[in-house]
C-alpha cells in the first residue's frame, strides 16, 4: 500500500487545483473544470482564477461567462455558487443532486424537519417551486430576492412552513438552490458586474433561456460518478465522509457514489489514515510537483491545502492562509512588473534555518515596520516577497508606488 505524507498531500492538491503552476492564457475552462470555482463572496471567482491562469485580464473571466457563455454561474456543491464549464454543467449540477430521501434530508438541513412539520412532500413541493420558477423567469432574468418572492407568491404550501432556527428567509433556501442542481435555473452573468447592485445581489436566469438551449440532460450515476472522480483529482486523498461534506449528502449517498468508480480507485494510507485516492493519480501522489511563492486566492473558500485526507476543507495550519482580503497558498507568485505593488500581510508556514517549518508573518510593503525599528523582512521567508500582480482586485489593499 502506498503511504503519503502531509507534505506531500498538500502538494498533490496545490497542483491538482493548477496552483503550482499556473495554465497558458485563455485556459479558463480547464481551470474551472478540474472541481469548479467556487464564487463565495460573490464576484470573487475572477481572483481564483487569476491565481490559476495566465495573463488573465480584468474582463475575461466576465466575457466567458456573458460573450461566449463558454463558463456558467450554477448552484453545486453544498447549494454553493460555482463557475464551471458549460460543456460539464451537468457533473457539477445533476452530480451533484442528492439520490434519495434520506440523502435529500441531509441537504436540507434544518428545512427537512420543518417541512415534514407542515406534512409536505420534498418531491411535491420541489416541482412546485419548479414550475413557479420558470413561469416567472420565462420574460427575464430576476434579482435573487424577486425570484423568492414570485416562488412564494405562486406556491401557497409554503405558507405552512415554519422558518428553522439559523434560517435567514422563510422560503426554504436548500430547495431554491436545488433548482440549480436540476439544471433548470442558473446564475445570470458575473456577480456583481451591474455596478447598480449591490455585491450581495445576483440574478439568476431561466438556464435554457440564458445558453439558448436546453442543459444538456446528465444521466444522473455517470454525472456522480464524475464528481466523485473530480474530488478524488483535487483533495484526495480522501473519503467518502469528505465527499458527503463537500456536496452535502449523506454518507451512504458518497458510498455509493465512490462505489461507481470502483476499480479506479486504490486504498492509500494517508499519514497513518485510510483513505482512497485514484487509481491514476498514485504516481503524482508519491511524488508531486513542489510549489513555490505565494498565490492570492479569496477569503472563505475551501482550499486544497487540509492536512488531513477526511477533511475537504482548509485549515488554518495548514499552509499560508492569509494575504490581505484573503488566504494565500504557496504556488509560484507572479514576478511581472507591474508599476504598483499591492501592500499585504501575510502570515503562515514557512521555511526555518533548520529547514522545518516555522510561523511566519509579515508585510509585503518593503518600508513597513516591523514594531522593532525597522522594515518587516519576514515576508521574504514566504517566498514570495512583494506581489508584483496586474488585473487584479482583492476588497481592500494599500498601493505603493513601484
Amino acid at each position: 500500500m502506498l503511504r503519503v505524507e502531509r507534505d506531500q498531500i498538500l502538494a498533490f492538491r496545490l497542483a491538482s487545483h493548477h496552483l503550482t503552476a499556473r495554465l497558458s492564457a485563455g485556459s479558463l475552462a480547464a481551470a474551472a473544470a478540474a472541481c469548479g470555482i467556487q464564487d463565495t463572496p460573490l464576484n470573487t471567482a475572477p481572483l481564483a482564477f487569476h491565481a490559476r491562469v495566465a495573463e488573465l485580464g480584468p474582463a475575461d473571466v466576465g466575457r466567458a461567462l456573458t460573450a461566449d457563455k463558454s463558463l456558467l454561474g450554477v448552484w453545486s456543491a453544498r447549494g454553493a455558487p460555482y463557475v464551471v464549464p458549460t460543456a460539464d454543467a451537468a457533473v457539477f449540477t445533476a452530480g451533484a443532486l442528492p439520490v434519495d430521501q434520506v440523502s435529500f434530508g441531509v441537504f436540507l438541513g434544518g428545512w427537512a424537519a420543518s417541512l415534514e412539520a407542515a406534512g409536505l412532500s420534498v418531491p411535491e413541493l420541489l416541482d412546485a417551486m419548479a414550475s413557479a420558477a420558470m413561469q416567472a423567469l420565462d420574460g427575464r432574468p430576476l434579482l435573487i430576492d424577486e425570484l423568492r418572492t414570485q416562488i412564494a407568491r405562486r406556491v401557497p404550501a409554503l405558507k405552512g412552513v415554519s422558518r428553522p432556527s439559523g434560517a435567514h428567509a422563510d422560503l426554504p433556501e436548500p430547495l431554491l438552490r436545488a433548482l440549480g442542481l436540476l439544471g433548470l435555473v442558473c446564475i445570470a452573468a458575473e456577480p456583481g458586474s451591474d455596478p447598480r447592485l449591490a455585491r450581495t445581489d445576483v440574478k439568476v436566469a431561466r438556464t435554457d433561456r440564458w445558453l439558448g438551449r436546453p442543459l444538456r440532460d446528465g444521466d444522473r450515476p455517470p454525472a456522480r460518478a464524475e464528481l466523485a472522480r473530480r474530488f478524488l483529482h483535487c483533495y484526495g486523498p480522501s473519503t467518502p465522509r469528505a465527499f458527503a461534506e463537500w456536496t452535502t449528502r449523506s454518507v451512504a449517498d458518497a458510498r455509493d457514489a465512490f462505489a461507481l468508480l470502483d476499480e479506479e480507485l486504490v486504498e492509500i494510507d494517508a499519514a497513518g489514515t485510510k483513505a482512497w485516492a485514484l487509481v491514476a493519480d498514485a504516481d503524482a501522489l508519491a511524488d508531486p510537483p513542489q510549489a513555490d511563492g505565494i498565490r492570492l486566492l479569496p477569503p472563505q473558500r475551501p482550499l486544497p491545502a487540509a492536512a488531513r485526507p477526511d477533511h475537504a476543507a482548509a485549515r488554518q495550519d495548514a499552509a499560508p492562509t492569509r494575504v490581505a482580503a484573503g488566504p494565500a497558498t504557496r504556488g509560484g507568485a507572479d514576478r511581472r512588473p507591474a508599476g504598483r505593488y499591492l501592500a499585504v500581510t501575510a502570515s503562515g508556514q514557512a521555511p526555518g534555518r533548520d529547514g522545518r517549518a516555522v510561523r511566519a508573518v509579515g508585510n509585503t510593503d518593503p518600508g513597513h515596520d516591523s514594531g522593532r525599528g525597522g522594515p518587516d523582512r519576514t515576508a521574504s521567508r514566504l517566498r514570495g516577497g512583494t506581489a508584483h500582480l496586474r488585473h487584479l482586485t482583492i476588497g481592500s489593499y494599500r498601493k505603493i508606488k513601484a
